[in-house]
């Protein structure tokens, strides 16, 4: 029996962009929208399951939305835990649609921190998140790329390295 290597199946890398300071409602809040970024490789993307931490003690009013990444997004599971920074979050494209291979922002993480001395803080991708495609039942993800950025600047925004 000969056996031909097969090409890896992980092929799908998650990331974050450069976080965007948004207008806040609030006066003691900076608002901010954190995409976070797919590159799927050959992989046809049908769902992904993002498990990411954050420090609560820093961020607030954490969500998240979906993208246009996914046409028709079926949200199967939306867990954000402010006690312990935890969030859990499960899309996918619906039941009638085919899997998505390409690059795109996969979803936003909206969140706010309190204005005041500048804060380093770090978001996670923990190693619960996983990505699956059409033509395979294990995980498809190959990387994921924390992010570490500084809030609660009034004046200045984050720029890029």
């Amino acid at each position: 029996i000969v056996t031909v290597p097969k090409e890896s199946v992980e092929q799908t890398i998650l990331s974050f962009g450069q976080p965007i300071a948004t207008s806040s409602s609030s006066a003691t809040n900076l608002a901010y929208s954190l995409p976070i970024t797919i590159t799927t490789g050959k992989n046809k993307v049908t769902a992904v399951q993002l498990e990411m931490q954050y420090d609560p003690q820093v961020l607030t009013n954490v969500s998240i939305t979906p993208s246009v990444f996914f046409k028709n997004p079926e949200i199967l599971l939306s867990q954000i835990d402010i006690k312990t920074g935890r969030i859990t979050y499960a899309f996918g494209v619906g039941l009638q649609d085919q899997g998505v291979a390409g690059r795109g922002v996969i979803a936003t993480l909206n969140f706010e921190s309190r204005i005041g001395t500048p804060q380093q803080t770090t978001i996670l991708f923990l190693p619960k998140t996983l990505v699956t495609a059409e033509g395979t039942d294990e995980s498809v993800l190959k990387e994921t790329s924390n992010i570490q950025l500084v809030v609660g600047e009034k004046t200045s925004t984050s720029s890029a390295q």
